[in-house]
């Protein structure tokens, strides 16, 4: 059987903020930067290989040949991709082929998405996709299917193949999960309602015998900023794991995400710098720091703030910042705090986003009961767009102070630092 595999584009940042193309530094840096998509596809291509044949389309490289011969057309795809997705099945669907959705969208939004497709998945793939695809050929396909998967250790590792001979993507760095689910439940972030509320880890051995497996090149990203958690159970997973790539007998090159609620103690940093880590992607807006940093009465934590950052950057470990903007504890204040945080943080690559309350997160419920979602056009719900009403901004001064930060920031920056720090 032949399948074929689309991920559909999105409106980049450029696209959605027009005036940021004035910016030549701002232009390189954020115009044409790709990445291949994340884990789904290569773990679906891994599920089908040995039994089918696969092809990709992303759309965001290369244009999708709408006479393909394939049996089933599958759909991987998050918020933003949603109306191009919704496009995509209508134009094969009237072309007489099956067309199957899945991913972050669908699996939040399972009542809007089956409109469009054959089927969907909800949730985890791993242990459905063969029964989605023997129900198929037997002409017995489901509208949904759902499972969560119990042991993360029997998921394949995934086909990094599909990507090969795609020479437009920027940085191909392995993406390595190493758990799923968070009891946490910060207002923005959707991992509680897409994994779950309940750790649950692959073996360290596991872990380890995938990056021996699958050697792209020398970059790994741990995908999971839950790994960082203060919970004893993360706290003890992450120095078993950290230790073991200590062990491995060529250091790698590892990314790590995390925010100001992650430890900068000098032992923690021996143990990441040991393991090869050397950049920390930090997230701000809801965490318990950041939040009281950017704002004009929170010098104490704005300056545990900046001497977090300094720690890594003294261990020999990189900080690229994203900046959240509009949150309810924020006003227009931010702008110039964020600014001056990175300054004297002396923090060379930077993003900022606007918070956007995706599907199913606590802000989006809470903006829902209190009426302040202003449209539901899921293209511009891509992290440039204010699609709420803010609480102490108006909405063009959240988007203007959103691009005056922008354009501050790489005004100031060498840009081939900035890149270099990231993608080296």
């Amino acid at each position: 059987m032949n399948i074929t595999f689309i991920y559909p584009r999105f409106e980049k940042l450029l696209e959605s903020r027009l005036e940021l193309n004035k910016s030549e530094k701002a232009k390189k840096h954020l115009g044409d930067f790709s990445m291949p998509p994340a884990l789904g596809i290569p773990i679906m291509t891994a599920l089908s290989k040995n039994k089918h044949q696969v092809k990709l389309y992303d759309e965001n490289i290369e244009e999708i040949d709408y006479n393909d011969s394939a049996d089933i057309i599958a759909i991987s795809f998050f918020t933003p991709q949603a109306n191009f997705a919704y496009e995509i099945a209508k134009k094969f669907k009237a072309k007489g082929k099956t067309v199957i959705g899945g991913g972050m969208h669908p699996s939040i939004m399972p009542e809007e998405a089956v409109q469009y497709f054959d089927s969907i998945c909800i949730g985890e793939v791993e242990d459905i996709w063969d029964e989605m695809l023997s129900d198929f050929q037997r002409g017995a396909l489901k509208k949904t299917y759902q499972k969560e998967i119990s042991n993360l250790d029997t998921i394949p590792f995934p086909e990094r193949g599909i990507f090969v001979g795609r020479d437009k993507y920027d940085w191909e760095a392995k993406l390595i999960q190493t758990m799923r689910g968070c009891d946490f439940y910060c207002e923005n972030c959707i991992i509680p309602t897409e994994f779950g509320r309940k750790f649950r880890f692959k073996s360290i051995e596991r872990v380890i015998e995938e990056m021996n497996v699958t050697p792209i090149s020398g970059d790994y990203y741990l995908i999971d900023d839950t790994l960082f958690l203060p919970h004893r159970e993360c706290r003890d997973y992450r120095t078993k794991l950290l230790k073991a790539f200590a062990r491995l007998p060529v250091k790698p090159r590892i990314f790590m995400s995390g925010s100001l609620n992650t430890s900068h103690d000098p032992e923690f940093l021996k143990l990441l710098t040991d393991a090869g880590v050397i950049n920390l992607y930090l997230v701000t807006g809801c965490d318990p720091y950041s939040i009281k940093a950017f704002t004009k009465d929170g010098k104490q934590y704005f300056d545990y703030g900046v001497d977090f950052v300094n720690r890594y950057q003294q261990a020999g470990i990189e900080v690229y910042i994203s900046v959240g903007l509009g949150f309810d504890h924020q006003d227009e204040s931010v702008f110039d705090l964020a600014l001056e945080f990175i300054h004297k943080a002396n923090i060379k690559t930077a993003e900022f986003y606007i918070l956007t309350p995706f599907p199913k997160t606590p802000v989006y419920n809470q903006f829902q009961k209190e009426n302040r979602i202003l449209h539901y056009n899921w293209t511009k719900y891509n992290t440039a767009n204010v699609v709420f009403k803010p609480k102490n901004f108006t909405e063009q001064s959240l988007l203007d102070g959103y691009i005056h930060c922008w354009k501050e920031f790489y005004s100031a920056t060498s840009i081939d630092e900035s890149l270099s720090n990231f993608v080296k």
